[in-house]
């Protein structure tokens, strides 16, 4: 059988739904999927990964190819709008069932109108958390059609903390920033929080790792020039993994989020997180058990992560809960095994049409 996945946001950036995309196509080859992959120009380290994982990767046909014909197209990631309509174009006009992913919060769609009506007339709907899912079963979309499928780390080989501190410069304490560098990822909130933290923990290192995204980065950073801040960019698996591994706690305060990779990378590097309000935040991190919730701004986000840097046992507590929701709970082999369910019923149900006409 064979599945194409539509999603063309990997160039210039890698995250959380570019991730999502290129696990769940991997992990489809292995179940004994055709698994491709439309998109744009994709980075080396994402190209070495989906070749090795037996996934292709091809621009989005500019017609329809018979000979092409997958038996479920699946868009992923509701801030491509554009990606959603032509996806839903291609399987209607091969006659196959059709999926959606929206991955990314309302409050970034650039066009609600075109990922609801998407999501409207998908045959099948994956939603993150149950918050998610209400709330697109609230905007219309049938409740049968949708489907909590979570998430789940994809961290590469062994990581190498000590390398990491070495290469940086880095000695005490370490508060880690993983994501877009976006507003609405809170790194300005983090930014503006190193002040309140140094005046309890002066030797506490803040590490922004990720690519620049809103047009005023570069001032923002101008504005907190100490040794202590140091940003990166989009560094590749292995370097993200060691990152986590050598921090004391990752702090990605987000406001725009449905269920945050990096919180379930971070957990399964043992590590506690700090995280903000977005749809569905409580039913993702356990207040006082995996992590931290806290408002988005910067005096609250620094008492949280003094009170971690300043209670040891509790931030290991914390880490270890959350590794444990991680293994119980959370994993690839779980989200492939749900979506390749439903793949496998939509398919059957096609052909059961099919034959009663």
């Amino acid at each position: 059988m064979r599945v194409r996945y539509v999603h063309r946001g990997y160039f210039p950036a890698r995250a959380g739904a570019e991730l999502m995309t290129q696990y769940l196509a991997a992990s489809m080859s292995r179940l004994g999927w055709d698994a491709g992959v439309y998109t744009h120009q994709v980075d080396e380290d994402t190209a070495t990964f989906m070749r090795g994982a037996g996934v292709s990767i091809q621009p989005l046909p500019a017609t329809p190819d018979e000979t092409e014909r997958a038996d479920v197209v699946h868009a992923i990631d509701a801030f491509h709008p554009q990606d959603i309509a032509a996806g839903l174009d291609l399987a209607r006009a091969w006659g196959v069932p059709f999926a959606v992913t929206p991955a990314s919060a309302p409050d970034v769609w650039p066009d609600r109108e075109t990922v609801l009506d998407g999501c409207r007339r998908a045959d099948a709907v994956f939603a993150l958390s149950v918050a998610e899912r209400d709330m697109l079963r609230d905007a219309g979309v049938p409740a049968s059609r949708l489907h909590i499928i979570g998430q789940g780390p994809h961290l590469p080989g062994t990581p190498d903390p000590d390398r990491f501190r070495r290469d940086h410069g880095i000695e005490g304490p370490v508060v880690l920033f993983l994501g877009r560098k976006t507003r609405s990822k809170g790194y300005v909130t983090l930014l503006e929080a190193t002040e309140h933290v140094w005046e309890q923990h002066p030797d506490t290192t803040f590490v922004f790792l990720g690519p620049r995204w809103d047009e005023d980065c570069a001032e923002r950073f101008a504005e907190h020039t100490d040794p202590r801040v140091i940003e990166l960019g989009m560094v590749d698996e292995d370097a993200k993994h060691s990152a986590l591994a050598a921090c004391e706690l990752l702090c990605v305060p987000s406001t725009v989020d449905l269920f945050p990779l990096v919180y379930v990378e971070a957990w399964a590097c043992r590590r506690p997180v700090v995280a903000s309000t977005f749809l569905g935040s409580t039913e993702v991190v356990a207040h006082g058990r995996d992590g931290l919730l806290v408002r988005p701004t910067a005096r609250t986000v620094a008492e949280a992560v003094n009170r971690l840097l300043g209670n040891p046992s509790e931030r290991r507590a914390m880490g270890e809960h959350g590794h444990d929701k991680v293994r119980r709970e959370l994993g690839w082999d779980a989200v492939a095994d749900r979506v390749h369910t439903v793949y496998r019923t939509l398919i059957a149900a096609r052909k059961q049409t099919e034959k009663a006409r």
